[in-house]
């Protein structure tokens, strides 16, 4: 039985959604139990067997997943491209976020401290699902995901449903001054908000809240449809924290969502 949470804003929507937990798999230690990610180092079966249970409980006809590098790039599902999409070993190379308006499909992102994003057009039905870690908000991401809906099909920011997974927060976020300067280019406006002082002088606090609710407002999204889980990946014990754990050494949760 999977241990899924789930969005207000999302609530008697023609879609189904929710936020795993890593509770309700079968990893093993380190990656116990619903590991939806790291391949490369947990077993390949048991991954699957995860991904096979949240396709099972989303209810959807096909599950699909970016190739998650940490890129601002946006794949796009239509009817038209949907049966070489299926066919594909690997459909969406180096891409962070999918977005579509098929009914069946559904859209995984994975995250440990990252952010998993899921967004919602009541109007023109189409949803959204993103993983901004930190280097994907640099890229800001999220605005990619918002032009793609609206570039594609038609979507406008003032309908879309923006929904903020667990992430890990700005009292736990420490980055170094390289990834700083980062920050500084890219939110230049916000800068006093993105960035605080760390007691070590050669790091700072990066508030990823702050960056998120820039995008949206910039970009259109109205502050009724924006909802975050008030959850810190890195202190709450029933999600997946790469920053918590030893290199390579933990798993992934999911944020999921599908048309119906």
């Amino acid at each position: 039985m999977l241990e899924t949470l789930s969005f207000s804003l999302l609530k008697d929507e023609p879609i189904h959604h929710f936020i795993t937990t890593r509770n309700g798999g079968v990893s093993q230690v380190p990656f116990d139990s619903l590991n939806l990610g790291n391949l490369a180092h947990d077993k390949k079966e048991d991954v699957l067997e995860n991904r096979k249970r949240v396709k099972e409980a989303l209810g959807c006809d096909h599950l699909f997943i970016g190739d998650q590098q940490h890129t601002n790039t946006i794949g796009i599902i239509k009817e038209d491209n949907l049966e070489d999409l299926i066919s594909s070993p690997l459909p969406f190379p180096k891409t962070d976020g999918l977005i579509t308006n098929v009914r069946g499909v559904g859209l995984l992102t994975l995250a440990a401290d990252c952010t998993p994003i899921l967004l919602f057009d009541p109007i023109q039905k189409v949803i959204g699902a993103i993983h901004s870690g930190w280097k994907g908000t640099e890229l800001k991401i999220l605005t990619k995901g918002i032009e793609g809906m609206n570039n594609e099909f038609g979507c406008q920011p003032s309908d879309i449903k923006v929904c903020f997974g667990p992430f890990i927060k700005k009292e736990t976020y420490e980055i170094g001054l390289e990834v700083a300067q980062l920050f500084e280019e890219a939110y230049p406006e916000i800068i006093d908000q993105v960035l605080s002082e760390h007691p070590d002088v050669q790091k700072r606090y990066l508030d990823i809240t702050a960056c998120q609710k820039y995008q949206c407002k910039t970009n259109g999204i109205l502050e009724q449809n924006i909802e975050f889980m008030p959850i810190n990946t890195f202190t709450d014990h029933r999600f997946f924290s790469a920053r918590k754990a030893s290199p390579n050494q933990t798993g992934r949760f999911g944020g999921a969502i599908v048309l119906v």
